[in-house]
């Protein structure tokens, strides 16, 4: 099993941060698994870039990870593939930045099932792909100052959901700690290509750079990580502390 190539799964990694994970994971001498739902074109020519600067398999695959039937074959076809899949970097999870009284059913919804429930559908499915070989890593990403429970006026869908994520990611870490696998949270607080930047609420006064923060994704996924489980590292720059 040792000599088999070892693959990651980042979803939403087509583009933006998840393409600069898929990247970076790529450098570590992973084989990639690029996911996406729209962005068919920004996923053919990430695979072509990965493939360019290594030797090293990579492809993509389109699926809504809102939907469970289809995440479950999303992961059939990995395991159709007799893949080693050794990381899930679960990175989708949609942002809305709105009046909680002027968020609409459907808005709240998306949201919810964007962050939470395809977590919980990924993190299911790779942790049974990983069990027989009883090693894997999963690293979800977050968002800053979560578990505080605090009042969240124009964010309250997304901080929700991202606590379940939370809640989620302690709660498979504590099942999976004897089984090799480990399950942790990134929680970036504004990178320099978020949408929304308040600046002057950073007390470093400045932006994350996409790639200190993928170093930490880097050091949790690292094979002499494996002690560090059920854990959320805010990389924010002293943000929303």
């Amino acid at each position: 099993m040792n000599n088999m190539p070892k693959y990651a799964l980042v979803t939403g990694s087509a583009k933006g941060f998840g393409r600069a994970i898929a990247l970076a994971l790529a450098k570590q001498g992973y084989s990639i698994i690029i996911h996406y739902l729209n962005s068919q074109e920004e996923a053919e020519q990430t695979v072509k870039e990965i493939k360019a600067q290594t030797d090293l398999d990579c492809f993509a695959i389109c699926a809504d990870l809102c939907d469970y039937k289809a995440v479950e074959s999303l992961f059939a076809t990995i395991g159709e593939k007799n893949i080693n899949l050794e990381i899930l970097v679960q990175n989708v999870g949609n942002y809305l930045k709105k009046n909680i009284l002027e968020t609409g059913f459907e808005e709240w919804n998306a949201i919810i099932n964007s962050n939470l429930n395809a977590t919980f559908y990924c993190n299911r499915l790779a942790a049974q792909s990983m069990l027989p070989n009883q090693n894997g890593r999963i690293i979800n990403i977050g968002f800053a100052n979560l578990g505080q429970f605090v009042a969240q006026k124009l964010i309250a869908p997304y901080y929700i959901a991202k606590n379940g994520v939370l809640i989620l990611t302690k709660s498979l870490a504590a099942e999976l700690a004897d089984k090799g696998i480990t399950v942790n949270m990134i929680s970036p607080g504004v990178l320099e290509t978020s949408i929304s930047q308040p600046l002057h609420e950073i007390p470093t006064g400045r932006l994350a750079t996409l790639e200190e923060t993928i170093r930490a994704i880097l050091f949790i996924a690292d094979p002499k990580s494996s002690y560090i489980t059920g854990t959320n590292l805010d990389i924010a720059g002293g943000w929303r502390l």
